[in-house]
């Protein structure tokens, strides 16, 4: 009986009229060719459409004129919103002006003016001021065993004044000098740390600045690149203009490297960063001026300036997706460390964070990163208004 059955389902199958293969066949072309003519040539989608209007508006992409500000006040004090003013002139020349404020109410007004490029263009005057409060700032204690709970807060009030020259000699070289005064002071809400162990705090400090910095920056723009790097080495000395015992000196060298794959929709980046301090004599480094992990960019996992002390490594890894011109989605991994001294650095130490982040940008800035890290004292939720590096 089995036999026959199959015998019968084989019939069946051979048994379908050739006209009806024919019509099925007349029917799909048919259809195809209805969607041949409504579909047009290959574009961006609706979504994307919107998106590029919002991210290349003249306020957004800081065209000239108003523009919205969003940000940092000051690393630990967390996002910020506000408002700036732009204007061009020739020659590169440019007048900026800021203001914002944060969730905790921290606020900023700063202004920057470039001067006519000189030299055909391989040579630029800047001057600059600010005015800064920054509220809520956390302290930990120093050394990368600080505990959590000993975290004690205070206000940070800096206002500085500087100018800078930049030499361009070469298409992606940079030789930048300055000069900046600055003057602040700190108050504590509930003191935990001795002035031995919190160098600095609730003392008026006046400081000549002196800085230079030597860069190689092959990124397409410092804002947002999918493909080139940056090798910066900066170094500084920091005089305090009272005799107090707080003058130091200090080097950062900083490595950005990015590959870019298939046809830079994924990009792999990678990160290196090392600051190095010097106190004269038996001076200090006062906390606010002191190299620190823990921030946007910074060791992502962990609360903002967690981890503080006169020396830092910071190793970064992020692979990145573009499913959008106008997005990125991201992985990513952080690793670093603070000591005392630098001989203390040690790889097997190093507190790691990772976590996953979309970015969302125009062709040569970022207008707003949001990640979720992890570290080992829990989960961080990041929102900034540029690229982590």
């Amino acid at each position: 009986m089995a036999t026959v059955i199959y015998a019968l389902i084989a019939l069946l199958a051979f048994a379908v009229p050739s006209a009806a293969q024919t019509t099925r066949v007349e029917v799909i072309a048919e259809e195809q060719a209805e969607k041949a003519k409504a579909v047009g040539p290959e574009g961006p989608s609706e979504a994307e459409r919107i998106i590029r209007r919002i991210l290349l508006s003249p306020l957004l992409s800081g065209g000239e004129g108003l523009y919205p500000w969003f940000g940092s006040v000051f690393s630990g004090t967390g996002m910020a919103v506000g408002a700036g003013f732009l204007k061009r002139f020739e020659n590169a020349s440019f007048f900026n002006l800021q203001s914002g404020i944060s969730l905790n109410r921290s606020t900023v007004l700063r202004g920057g003016f470039a001067a006519p490029a000189l030299w055909r263009g391989k040579m630029q005057f800047e001057t600059n001021g600010q005015w800064l409060r920054a509220r809520g700032m956390s302290f930990y204690g120093l050394g990368q065993d600080s505990a959590r709970e000993d975290r004690e807060r205070f206000d940070y009030t800096p206002k500085d004044i500087g100018a800078s020259v930049t030499l361009k000699p070469r298409r992606f070289l940079s030789v930048t000098g300055g000069y900046t005064f600055m003057n602040f002071d700190t108050q504590r809400d509930a003191p935990r740390f001795s002035a031995a162990e919190a160098p600095g705090m609730d003392e008026e400090l006046n400081y000549n600045i002196v800085r230079g910095t030597v860069a190689f920056d092959w990124r397409t723009s410092p804002g947002y690149s999918t493909r080139g790097g940056l090798y910066r080495a900066s170094f500084e000395r920091n005089q305090e203009t009272q005799s107090l015992p707080y003058s130091f000196s200090s080097q950062e060298y900083e490595i950005v490297q990015l590959v870019p794959l298939v046809r830079e929709q994924f990009v792999l980046a990678a990160r290196g960063l090392v600051t190095l301090t010097t106190p004269d004599g038996r001076d200090e480094v006062p906390v606010m001026l002191a190299p620190f992990l823990g921030s946007g960019s910074t060791l992502r996992g962990y609360s903002n300036r967690r981890f503080t002390d006169r020396n830092r490594m910071l190793l970064t890894g992020e692979y990145r997706w573009r499913p959008s011109r106008y997005i990125d989605l991201a992985l990513f991994m952080d690793a670093g460390q603070v000591a005392a001294n630098r001989r203390d650095f040690d790889l097997a130490e190093f507190d790691v964070a990772w976590g996953v982040g979309a970015r969302f940008h125009g062709p040569h800035f970022t207008a707003l990163r949001l990640e979720v890290a992890r570290g080992r004292e829990g989960i961080r939720i990041i929102f900034a208004g540029s690229q982590p590096f």
